[in-house]
């Protein structure tokens, strides 16, 4: 029996330091347990898991972790955040919680100001106020993941280096199962909607069978650079698409995807409190199991 290929897609903050080889198997034990948990280990059959890091070709200055607060201690390697990277953390951030918008005024942080790589006044003032609506905390989690997509929307060359990456990996033989987490699904999703997914040999779509985890493609000023404005969320015939989606994931707000796509099956999962983005939660869950396990059988 022939091995099932899968290939991940991972996020930014995940493969900043680790190998194509670390990525690999640690996504491996994951689903390994998943498999195992779920009584599918023998019947899957063989399951090979492989996880294209991509963080040679990207920006290391947009990885970095901004925390807030006066203690905020923004690196000197950190880019600066421009005017247009601004509009885009305040768009990301305003529909995250669209009535903090008009309680940021008031925030104490109104008339701070800061060097450059660090958060403008005008994020400080929204990230304040999101806090307050959404809870304590949030935008710190939040941040990085917004600048991270920014990176990736804004930067085409950046942008194509990282899909030439993904596209490398999807040509091995039996891929034809993908599964992407947090920014790994806005660049799968991107590569679908530009027809860069190799086909199968025999014709027909390269991948059958599709996982989102922890997507931030529920963000309107993401869906803005893959997508067009106003049409709802797709992915071609003859991808079966499952979105993984946990209720206390600050990426996606503890909602799915069927609201903004179509053809697409929304699984709600627990995760937990703490790190409730974490890969590996996602990845140990028993939809992801019977997902390979039906890909498996195809």
């Amino acid at each position: 029996m022939s091995a099932l290929r899968i290939i991940g897609v991972h996020g930014i903050r995940q493969g900043a330091s680790a190998t194509t080889e670390a990525l690999s198997r640690s996504w491996q034990e994951s689903v390994d347990d998943a498999l195992a948990c779920a009584g599918l280990a023998e019947a899957a059959g063989p399951v090979g898991l492989t996880v294209p890091s991509y963080q040679g070709v990207y920006p290391k200055t947009a990885t970095r972790y901004m925390r807030l607060g006066p203690d905020a201690a923004g690196a000197a390697e950190d880019a600066p955040v421009d005017e247009e990277e601004e509009d885009f953390i305040l768009e990301a951030l305003a529909a995250y919680a669209p009535s903090a918008v008009a309680e940021e005024q008031d925030s104490p942080m109104a008339g701070r100001t800061l060097g450059a790589g660090r958060l403008t006044p005008r994020i400080l003032r929204r990230a304040q106020a999101v806090d307050r609506v959404a809870g304590k905390g949030v935008t710190d989690r939040l941040l990085w993941v917004i600048r991270e997509a920014h990176g990736y929307l804004r930067q085409e060359r950046t942008a194509a280096a990282v899909r030439a990456v993904v596209r490398e990996a999807l040509v091995a033989p039996g891929a034809r199962m993908v599964i992407a987490h947090s920014l790994g699904t806005v660049v799968f999703y991107d590569m679908l909607t530009r027809g860069e997914v190799p086909p199968a040999p025999g014709g027909g779509p390269g991948v059958a069978s599709l996982i989102t985890c922890g997507s931030p493609l529920g963000w309107l000023a993401v869906r803005k650079g893959v997508h067009a404005v106003g049409e709802p969320l797709s992915v071609p015939a003859g991808v079966e698409w499952t979105n993984l989606y946990a209720a206390n994931d600050p990426v996606n707000k503890g909602k799915g995807l069927s609201h903004l796509a179509v053809g697409v099956t929304d699984v709600k999962v627990d995760n937990g409190k703490l790190n409730a983005h974490d890969v590996h939660r996602y990845l140990d869950k028993p939809a992801v199991a019977e997902r390979i396990g039906k890909a498996r059988g195809r």
